[in-house]
């Protein structure tokens, strides 16, 4: 057993692990207490966070600055305090950026490199579902079959449906199984995907048939010291509509974020030619207007989507930001 203990300033555990797909490799039985079901160190890892201390204890042999380091990744505490590169987000992104920094202190960023096809699954997983349950599907899979994709990509609909009767399992393994045709070994297929440049790696999963930008950014995103990277989920984009943050954006088009990269100084870099629609296209935007906040934001925005800035219903009288919103109090 070993057990350490990290000073922390300006961060949460909870809200950090939460909502990044790290999480669906943990078991969370209270606010603050983080169990590891799966991957590295997998029902050998508990955080719990006190105050300004993460302690972590650790049921097999590994020697303290390896636990250091996978801990600075799956907490997010790789990724500097955002707020301290807040004065260097141009307005008015800065004044929506700390009005929600403060109402969701303590974010950061969890990466898990090493466990790259447990994210793989988790992130295929998530089309069009609720994180939550996500996170029961996850939970599901790793009990019977741990991190053996290869196994699970070959059952059969009767087997699947035994974990859910939700078509998101059959599109992820109908995805899986392409690669697998494509690639050949799929374990293999995905830790080259970790040890790629960010850009090059999204090129690669956008290649997959039903991968497309908004996955391969939250891959990317929970995988790489990326966080650059802005998946344009739902949230995201409803978020900067209200607040009238980008007029008229546009979504991301996989036919052109295949072919292309959003910011042109990594274009050259690569000798790949810029996006023909990065002026308007919501992911380019926001990479060159926020940078290494862009991750974060994105962030930020699904904690205050599923808090308050919901679809139906939001929540505009109750709602923190609402005296920066351009719709305040209309719902829309």
């Amino acid at each position: 057993m070993i057990r350490i203990e990290l000073k922390v300033e300006d961060y949460d555990l909870q809200r950090s692990l939460e909502p990044s797909f790290v999480s669906s490799l943990y078991e969370n039985p209270e606010p603050g207490v983080w169990v590891k079901a799966a991957g590295t160190l997998g029902k050998m890892l508990r955080l719990e966070q006190h105050g300004d201390r993460i302690t972590a204890s650790c049921s097999t042999r590994i020697d303290e600055e390896s636990l250091k380091s996978l801990l600075a990744l799956e907490t997010g505490l790789w990724y500097e305090n955002p707020l301290r590169l807040l004065g260097k987000a141009p307005e008015p992104f800065r004044r929506i950026l700390k009005a929600l920094a403060e109402v969701y202190r303590g974010v950061r960023i969890p990466i898990a490199p090493h466990d790259a096809k447990y994210i793989l699954l988790s992130v295929l997983l998530s089309r069009r579902a609720d994180y939550r349950m996500v996170r029961r599907w996850c939970s599901a899979i790793w009990s019977r079959y741990d991190g053996d994709l290869e196994k699970l990509a070959s059952l059969k609909p009767s087997v699947l449906r035994e974990i859910t009767r939700s078509y998101q399992l059959f599109e992820a393994v109908k995805v899986l199984r392409g690669i697998i045709r494509r690639f050949g070994s799929l374990e293999d297929w995905v830790e080259g995907l970790a040890a790629k440049p960010p850009e090059l790696a999204r090129l690669t999963l956008l290649s997959v048939e039903g991968i497309g930008p908004k996955l391969a950014d939250s891959i990317i995103l929970s995988i790489s010291r990326a966080p650059y990277f802005a998946p344009c989920d739902v949230h995201l984009a409803r978020l900067v509509r209200r607040m009238g943050l980008i007029p008229d954006f546009k979504l991301p088009v996989k036919s052109l974020c295949a072919r292309y990269i959003c910011v042109e100084d990594l274009a050259e870099r690569y000798g790949l030619r810029p996006c023909p629609l990065r002026g308007s296209c919501l992911r380019a935007i926001l990479t060159s207007k926020l940078g290494m906040l862009a991750g974060w934001f994105q962030t930020l925005a699904y904690l205050h989507g599923r808090s308050f800035c919901k679809a139906v219903k939001p929540a505009c009288d109750k709602c923190p930001l609402k005296e920066l919103c351009n719709l305040p109090n209309k719902g829309n």
